[in-house]
This record gives C-alpha cells, sequence and structure tokens, in this order.
C-alpha cells in the first residue's frame, strides 16, 4: 500500500499582530520527514512508525510546523500549499495512492484566507478525491465543515500539556490502515459544543478533564468506535468556527451503524456541556500586581523556593507576542519588594530581537542602555528603558537558530531572545548556564508550568496578566466568534 503522508501545524493566535513567516517555520520535505529521529515527539513521527511497521510504501509529501505565533504570511502558506501538492501529483506519476494519513493542527490560520486545513484538504480532494484520509489533530483544534468532508476519520491529542503527539498520529495511521485492511469505511460524527476554555483550565490530569478523557477512552472500546476526541478550540483565535466539539470516527458500515457513532457523539458533547462550568484553574490565581504580591511573600514570609509566577497573558506557546510589559511594569513599580529578594528574580523571558540584538553587539560584560517588550504587541506592553549588564550570551540555540541573552538590571535577571520561541523549552535555561532551581523567583512566560518546572515548583502561581493569549476570556472584545458561546455568554444552550 502507498501512503501519503505529510501535514501543517501551527497554532495561530489572531490577536496576535506579528504574521508568521518562513524564518518561524521548520519544514521537511520529501524523504526528510522518514529519517529516523525526525521530530520524535511529533504526530508525524507516530504516522511513520505506525506505517513502516505495517510494511507500507510511505509517499512523503512536507511537513510544516511553528511555534504558536500571529497567523501566517498568505504568500507563504500559497507556497507550502502549492509544493504540497505538486508533490502528489508527482507520486501520482509512479503509481496509485491509497491512501493519506496527515498530521495537522486544525487551528492554523492564513491572512485573507482563514482556516488553511479546510482549505489544503479541498486542494487535496481535488487530486484525491476518494482516497481513504485519516488525520490527527491538536486538543485545541477548531473543526470545520470542509475539513469534515473531506477527511473520513480523526483523533485528537488527549494530553495538556500535549505528551501523546506521536501516539495520536499511530492512531491516526492504525485507523487508516485497519479501514483499507478491511475495507470498512470510516465515518466521523460531529457535535458542537457552543463554549471555549482557557487552556490553563483544561490540564488533562485535573477534572474534569481527565474524567471527561476517560468517557473517550471508553468510547473507543465499543465494537465499531475507532477514534473518540473532545477538541477545545483555539480560544484566542477571533473566528466564526471556534469552538469545542465531540468528534467520534467510526465505521459505517449501514444506517444503523452511523447512528449508533451519532449517539457516542451527542453522548460525549452533553456530558462536556454538563460540566462546563466546573472548568477552572488548576493553581492558585490572582491578577498581575496581586500574583507578584503573592510570591513576594511566599519567599520572603514563608521562605518557599522556588516560587514560580506564570506569565499567562503573554505566552508564547499560546501564540502570544511575548513581549507584553503588563506583569514587568508591575514588577517594577515594586523594586524595593525585588530587591528584598535573596537572589534575583529570574523573568524568561521576552521576545525583543532589537534588544537582543544590543546585546550581542556589545558582548559579554557590557552595560548596554535599550529598551525591552513593546514592538508587537503595543495594546498590552511598551518599551521600556533598561539599564542591562550583559551576563551570557548563546548565538544560534535551537531550531529556529535564535540568539540568547542573559543580561541583569538590578536584582532582576532577564532571558531575551532574538527569534519568537517558547520559554517552557527545558534546555533553554541550561544553554545560558541558569538553574531554575537556585532562585528563589522565578517569572516564565507560560500558562500552566511545563514539566521541567513543575518537578521543581514549590508554589506555582498564575498571573492572569494582559496580553494576546488573557487567560480571562471574557474580557477579550471578540468580534467573529459566533454567539452565544459559554463563558462569554451564560445563557448559551447546547
Amino acid at each position: 500500500m502507498r501512503i501519503l503522508i505529510g501535514g501543517m501545524n501551527h497554532e495561530s493566535n489572531t490577536l496576535n499582530p506579528i504574521i508568521t513567516g518562513a524564518r518561524d517555520f521548520l519544514i521537511a520535505r520529501g524523504a526528510e520527514l522518514l529519517v529516523p529521529g525526525y521530530a520524535p515527539q511529533s504526530a508525524i513521527a507516530g504516522i511513520v512508525e505506525t506505517l513502516k511497521k505495517a510494511g507500507c510504501e510511505l509517499v512523503p509529501a512536507l511537513m510544516a510546523r511553528a511555534v504558536p505565533n500571529g497567523v501566517v504570511s498568505h504568500s507563504l502558506y500559497e507556497e507550502l500549499r502549492a509544493e504540497f501538492i505538486l508533490s502528489i501529483r508527482e507520486a501520482l506519476a509512479a503509481g496509485p495512492i491509497d491512501g493519506i494519513c496527515l498530521a495537522l493542527h486544525g487551528s492554523m490560520k492564513v491572512e485573507n484566507l482563514g482556516c488553511a486545513e479546510g482549505d489544503l484538504l479541498a486542494h487535496i480532494r481535488k487530486i484525491l478525491p476518494h482516497v481513504p484520509c485519516t488525520a490527527s489533530l491538536d486538543m485545541h483544534a477548531t473543526v470545520t465543515k470542509e475539513m469534515l468532508d473531506a477527511v473520513n476519520g480523526f483523533v485528537g491529542y488527549k494530553t495538556a500539556p500535549h505528551i501523546d503527539c506521536a501516539e495520536t498520529g499511530a492512531h491516526a495511521a492504525a485507523m487508516l490502515l485497519t479501514s483499507l485492511k478491511t475495507g470498512k469505511k470510516l465515518y466521523t460524527a460531529y457535535r458542537r459544543i457552543p463554549m471555549l476554555i482557557a487552556g490553563e483550565k483544561s490540564e488533562s490530569e485535573a477534572e474534569p478533564m481527565s474524567s471527561l478523557i476517560e468517557l473517550c477512552r471508553e468510547a473507543e472500546k465499543r465494537p465499531g468506535i475507532l477514534g473518540a476526541s473532545f477538541l477545545l478550540g483555539f480560544p484566542w483565535a477571533d473566528d466564526e468556527h471556534n469552538a469545542a466539539c465531540a468528534l467520534v470516527t467510526g465505521f459505517s458500515e449501514n444506517e444503523t451503524s452511523a447512528n449508533t457513532i451519532a449517539a457516542v457523539t451527542e453522548n460525549l458533547a452533553a456530558q462536556f456541556w454538563k460540566r462546563r462550568r466546573e472548568f477552572a484553574f488548576r493553581s492558585e490565581y490572582y491578577d498581575s500586581a496581586a500574583a507578584m504580591e503573592a510570591a513576594y511573600r511566599a519567599v520572603l514570609e514563608n521562605h518557599e523556593k522556588p516560587v514560580f509566577v506564570s506569565d499567562s497573558g503573554d505566552n508564547p506557546t499560546a501564540g502570544a507576542a511575548g513581549d507584553s510589559t503588563d506583569l514587568l511594569e508591575k514588577i517594577l513599580a515594586r523594586l524595593d519588594m525585588v530587591e528584598k529578594l535573596p537572589t534575583p528574580l529570574l523573568y524568561s523571558g521576552f521576545y525583543d530581537a532589537p534588544a537582543a540584538a544590543v546585546c550581542v553587539k556589545a558582548g559579554i560584560g557590557a552595560v548596554v542602555d535599550t529598551t525591552l517588550g513593546g514592538n508587537w504587541d503595543t495594546l498590552n506592553g511598551k518599551k521600556i528603558p533598561l539599564g542591562l549588564e550583559v551576563r551570557n550570551i548563546v548565538r544560534n540555540f535551537g531550531p529556529h537558530k535564535s540568539d540568547l541573552v542573559l543580561a541583569s538590571s538590578g536584582n532582576i535577571l532577564f532571558t531575551i531572545t532574538s527569534a519568537h520561541i517558547g520559554f517552557g523549552d527545558p534546555d533553554l535555561l541550561p544553554s545560558l548556564g541558569v538553574k531554575a532551581e537556585d532562585y528563589s523567583l522565578v517569572v516564565v512566560k507560560l500558562g500552566y508550568l511545563e514539566p521541567c518546572f513543575r518537578t521543581i515548583a514549590r508554589r506555582a502561581i498564575l498571573a492572569t496578566s494582559k496580553g494576546c493569549s488573557n487567560e480571562v476570556l471574557e474580557s477579550i472584545p471578540y468580534k467573529r466568534v459566533t454567539r452565544p458561546l459559554y463563558p462569554l455568554d451564560e445563557d448559551a444552550e447546547l
């Protein structure tokens, strides 16, 4: 069997003014997708491994991945789509394609176009109209009619933070293989759930998400059901399609089996809706000023170490700009408390290419006058003038080749990046010679703490700071989402 594989994966934050371009994407083409160890924790890796083990001939198109950010450049997307379609035409010249298995996100948005997945799939279907197709999706996918029309079977991540990406890719591949080997057709039922959930209220290890995911796993044990997922939409995409949903894929051999799949989907949606008011932050949370005051007390009065504060409103891994200064302004307003800390306040960090360039040019040990923040998110930030002493520099860090800078201002230690990358990367601070556990107070631009921080945090405080990933959804001035939508509208009905 010849199976077409590939995908595009981007979580697009429409509140962020940055246009995500070629520099932000990691693109693997053709045989690069088949190299052992390529993106080992990703859905595409699970797809490749599963299909290889089954003895399939893999037909790789391309895989484009980027850190969540603003909407994707229209010209870049069109180039990638054209390349993807060309690879299919070239593959068809060598023989028929028996199946399609894709690693998609589900909330990739393109400037002046909208939802990328539906558009890409429509173009694929013009060439391969009847070939069985399955796809993996991010838990924060937004499902559209175009996607449902084009794909036979879906399955989404079941963990947040997402640690089952490869397993989900393998699941999507297994569904396709089962369909191809048995000759049974896949059918997917969809039920919109009129609500959005702030990312930090839906951790899969916490209730109610833990029990709801278990309902999906139980559904998948039923005869004829191959995949059951709750997809939560992406709350920082102001889009008319945006909402949570229940999605169930199974074999549709007759009207009875199709009705069964639909009934399972309706039941899952009803159970989810029933518990909508139970979604809550797992950690203690306050606004920016109160979060910092709680952190100071924890360190200075309770002698807790390390205390973490999440600058959740400006989380690059949720597509925020990474340069909002809302929380920084609150810190600078209470330098009297900062100076009392037994170790410098570690702030990781800021995406600020100009500031990073100034520091890199000056070199380690130099003292520079520059500004920090406010280059992109000017609604929730401004350029803050600071004198910085450059403590360390790392060039070409990670796959995005970012410059990293460690710089101090008084009793504050900043990390600054030249590229838009996530601050939950477990290698970022160590590369600069920093151990987070050595600091009494650590502020990080994240929502829920990644495992590298959670395991060492004595206390975790979430600041509902202002930024493009604002966790207080009711305060976001949505213009395009379809209302009523909970929690924006208490009177929303399933």
